[in-house]
């Protein structure tokens, strides 16, 4: 089936959708990226912070600062997961992008997934297991790809956006996230593979 591609999604880049994302970021906390700015920092001059936000994302001029990587208790097993943490100015501008996007993808996601989508969750997805159960299904396949968003090809992730969006600049702005890179006690590392911020998002 032939997919109509997005073309003109950064014409809407305007200052009321970033002030929406900064709100989200926001809301959703977090520390400071390796630019130490803080949310409450970057919102105290939050419309000359959003103007110039505006202006790199809609000409080009945007670059994307390394993340910066803590690592953080992988339950009780001693173990610990990497996670990455953007500066502020590029988690609105990552929330920007979503809001874009999100719309195209939403369309052709599967029914029955339910992680990190708008009004679905976890009480949806046990509702549905218990629906399937009522059907006849008896068995449930439980399984985790470690380390999957550390290493799925970043050709891959850019050919599924570009099957849905031919806004070049749309596409630099994604490309400009995946390769961010990490720095971690001061030593940068490129990001050749997978997404920066690994299996959590700050």
């Amino acid at each position: 089936m032939t997919r109509i591609k997005a073309h003109s999604l950064t014409g809407r880049i305007d200052l009321r959708s970033l002030w929406e994302s900064f709100l989200c970021v926001r809301r959703n906390r977090g520390a400071a990226g390796i630019d130490r700015v803080s949310i409450q920092l970057y919102g105290g001059q939050l419309l000359q912070n959003l103007a110039a936000l505006q202006r790199r994302l809609k000409d080009g001029t945007y670059q994307s600062l390394p993340l910066r990587r803590v690592h953080i208790p992988k339950g009780n097993t001693g173990e610990t997961r990497p996670l990455g943490i953007p500066a502020v100015a590029d988690r609105v501008a990552q929330e920007m992008v979503r809001r874009l996007l999100n719309p195209l993808f939403e369309g052709i996601f599967h029914d029955d997934s339910f992680g990190f989508r708008p009004f679905r969750g976890c009480h949806m997805a046990v509702r549905r297991v218990l629906e399937l159960k009522r059907r006849g299904y008896q068995h449930v396949l439980d399984a985790d790809i470690k380390g999957f968003f550390n290493n799925i090809p970043r050709h891959v992730i850019m050919n599924g956006v570009s099957e849905l969006v031919a806004d070049g600049n749309i596409l630099y702005l994604v490309e400009q996230f995946l390769r961010a890179g990490v720095n971690e006690d001061g030593v940068f590392s490129s990001t050749d593979l997978g997404t920066p911020q690994s299996a959590h998002r700050q």
